[in-house]
């Protein structure tokens, strides 16, 4: 499961963290996943349980089988796969500065971000799977000898020369997190700011996008008020909550606001 709504609050002290890219191996992603299942889908602001429940509602096996999950789906967009991946996606942790950070725990992260390579049609931010699914179809409907040539292309290159003007290449921020006992110490806006970072020097993009629901009201402030983001439009979309009962996740019908920042 995955999810760009974010957890955030506003900033009563500063906090002195690491911010390290996960490399992407099991063991980091799965720990990830953990911390994400924690902080996040447990013990958001927002209350991400579905029927607004808490974090007594959640069995061993309900939390075991959510992390599952999650570490399921965080490995088939961020972990490390046989052959280049199409479209360029990254963890970013934050962590104590006395942390080590090649065998991080789940209990050792302090925050969270993902930032992933998007197809953004017209008023519409695709999935990463949708995103993948166009760019190949794109590139496997041309003659064997310019499929040849668009082998290593850029997705920029890609999306501007074999896409409809109105499908364009970006990069998306998603998944911000903290942890409960370091909330309100402005780990939320480093994560970001290391992901604008990343974007903009590693990733080749002059703009980052991210979405969030309309009801989150503390991340939209983070976004608009402290980082600078702007509205690029709103939409009617889903969004995942958690349903405790059956440790998965299920879709709930959500009003989204998606931003984006000039870089």
């Amino acid at each position: 499961a995955d999810d760009d709504t974010a957890a955030a609050s506003t900033t009563k002290e500063s906090m002195d963290v690491k911010l390290t890219p996960l490399d992407g191996s099991e063991s980091s992603v799965i720990s990830a996943a953990k911390f994400m299942v924690d902080s996040f889908w447990l013990q958001s602001p927002q209350n991400l349980i579905d029927g607004g429940g808490d974090l007594s509602s959640i069995s061993d096996a309900s939390k075991s089988s959510l992390t599952n999950i999650q570490a399921d789906d965080l490995l088939s967009k961020y972990g490390e796969r046989m052959g280049k991946r199409k479209l360029d996606a990254l963890i970013v942790v934050a962590s104590d500065e006395s942390s080590d950070t090649k065998s991080l725990s789940a209990d050792d992260i302090l925050g969270l971000v993902t930032i992933e390579v998007r197809l953004l049609n017209s008023n519409d931010l695709l999935s990463a799977d949708e995103s993948e699914f166009r760019l190949t179809q794109a590139v496997a409907s041309l003659g064997p000898k310019q499929r040849r040539e668009y082998k290593d292309a850029s997705v920029l290159d890609i999306a501007r020369e074999l896409l409809p003007p109105e499908v364009t290449a970006v990069c998306s921020l998603s998944n911000l997190c903290t942890s409960p006992k370091a909330r309100r110490m402005g780990i939320a806006a480093k994560l970001c700011s290391e992901a604008e970072r990343l974007t903009k020097e590693e990733l080749s993009f002059d703009e980052i996008y991210l979405r969030v629901e309309s009801e989150n009201e503390a991340a939209k402030k983070l976004y608009e008020d402290k980082l600078g983001y702007q509205c690029k439009f709103e939409a009617s979309a889903t969004a995942l909550r958690v349903d405790a009962e059956r440790g998965g996740f299920v879709e709930v019908d959500s009003d989204i606001v998606v931003m984006s920042k000039k870089l």
